[in-house]
C-alpha cells in the first residue's frame, strides 16, 4: 500500500482567512502530490460535503474528505494551524488540526476504516497535544506516522 501520509503533505501554517482558503490549500497540496486528476472537481466535492455538514468533528479537529472518480490514490494531507480557524464544528470550537482525505471511488471499505481510526486517534487529548506541540513539519510528520501505523493495522485486520 502507498503511504497515506507523505512528508510534502504535512504542513504547519500560521493561519487562513477562511475555512474555504484552508480547503483550497490542502486540495492544492494533494494535487501537487499527483493523486488528483481534477483538483477543482475534488474541491467541489469536499465543499459540497461541508455545506451539508461540517467535518469539524470537535476538539479542534476537522477531517474534510471526498470520494471521487478523479482521485488516483488514497492520500491524506495534514495541516496544523497555529491560529485556530472557525470551521462550523460540531462543538463550535475553532480547529487547529485538519486532515484532508482524498479517496478513490473504489476504496469505500478502506475509507470507512481510515476515517474511524483517525477519529478515534484524534479523540485522545494526549495524541492531539503531541501533534499540536510539534515544533516543525518534520516532527509533525513523525507523529503522523504513528497514525499511519494504526490505520494500516486496522486495514489488515
Amino acid at each position: 500500500m502507498n503511504r497515506l501520509f507523505q512528508p510534502e503533505l504535512i504542513k504547519i501554517v500560521d493561519g487562513f482567512e477562511s475555512k474555504s482558503a484552508c480547503l483550497d490549500y490542502l486540495t492544492k497540496l494533494l494535487a501537487e502530490s499527483g493523486c488528483l486528476s481534477f483538483p477543482d472537481r475534488f474541491l467541489a466535492a469536499v465543499k459540497g460535503r461541508e455545506e451539508i455538514m461540517s467535518t469539524g468533528i470537535g476538539k479542534g479537529v476537522a477531517i474534510p474528505h471526498a470520494r471521487d472518480l478523479t482521485v488516483a490514490s488514497l492520500r491524506i494531507a495534514v495541516c496544523m494551524i497555529r491560529q485556530p480557524l472557525e470551521f462550523q464544528s460540531v462543538d463550535d470550537l475553532p480547529v487547529q488540526l485538519v486532515f484532508m482525505i482524498a479517496v478513490p471511488q473504489s476504496s469505500n471499505k478502506e475509507y470507512m476504516k481510515i476515517l474511524r481510526s483517525l477519529a478515534e486517534y484524534l479523540r485522545q487529548s494526549e495524541n492531539r497535544n503531541q501533534l499540536l506541540n510539534s515544533t516543525d513539519e518534520a516532527e509533525l510528520y513523525t507523529h503522523v506516522q504513528k497514525i499511519e501505523d494504526l490505520i494500516s493495522r486496522s486495514l489488515h485486520s
